[in-house]
C-alpha cells in the first residue's frame, strides 16, 4: 500500500529524525530527542549552570583587585576536571594548571614533583577534590604557605569523608551545592 503523495515518510538516523515527502520530493531533517539522550542533555546543562555559579563565586572570593589587576588568577587545580571547568568558565581571566591531567593516572597514587610545588605555591586558588582522593596535594600546601591562596576541597564543601564515593563531578546535584556555596 503507497502512501497518498501529501503524506509524509519519517525515518530516524541517529539523534536527527529526516522527513521526505512523497508529492514534494523535498527532505527536512531535525533533531529527536529520545529519553537518554534528552537525560544526558538535561545532566549536562546541570552540571554546567553549576560549574558556572561556582566559578561565580570562586571569582568573587578572591584577593583584592589591586594584588591582580592586570594579570590572571592563577588557578590549580589538583585534577584536570576541576581544571577544565574553572579555565572554560574564568576564560581570559584566570591561568589554570592542572596538576593530575594523564585519564590512565590514580590521583591516589600520584607523586607530586617541583614544578607542582612551584604552582601550588604561586596559586591564588587551589581546587582539590578530597575524600582521599588528592592526599598528595596536603605535602604540596604544607610546604609552599601562601596566606593569600584560597583553597577549596569539594569533599569538605559537600560534607563528605575519605572513604565516601570521592567522584563528585559525576553527581549533578553536588556540583549545583558547591556552586551555591
Amino acid at each position: 500500500m503507497t502512501p497518498p503523495p501529501h503524506a509524509a515518510r519519517a525515518s530516524r538516523r541517529g539523534h536527527v529524525l529526516t522527513s521526505e515527502c512523497a508529492a514534494g520530493g523535498w527532505t527536512a531533517a531535525w533533531p529527536v530527542y529520545d529519553t537518554q539522550y534528552q537525560m544526558t542533555l538535561t545532566i549536562s546543562a546541570r552540571a554546567l549552570a553549576g560549574a558556572i555559579l561556582f566559578s561565580i563565586a570562586l571569582a568573587g572570593c578572591g584577593t583584592p583587585a589591586a594584588s591582580t589587576s592586570g594579570t590572571n588568577l592563577q588557578v590549580v587545580a589538583g585534577q584536570n576536571f576541576w581544571g577544565s571547568i574553572a579555565a572554560q568558565l574564568g576564560g581570559t581571566h584566570v591561568s589554570v594548571t592542572s596538576i593530575v591531567t594523564n585519564p590512565n593516572a590514580d590521583p591516589h597514587d600520584y607523586e607530586s614533583n617541583p614544578q607542582d610545588a612551584r604552582a601550588f605555591a604561586t596559586a591564588n586558588y587551589v581546587i582539590l577534590n578530597g575524600a582521599g582522593y588528592d592526599e598528595w596535594a596536603s605535602k604540596l600546601l604544607a610546604g609552599n604557605p601562601n596566606p593569600g591562596r584560597r583553597v577549596f576541597t569539594i569533599a569538605d564543601l559537600l560534607h563528605q569523608k575519605a572513604g565516601d564515593n570521592p567522584h563528585f563531578w559525576y553527581n549533578p546535584s553536588w556540583v549545583d551545592q558547591v556552586a551555591d556555596i
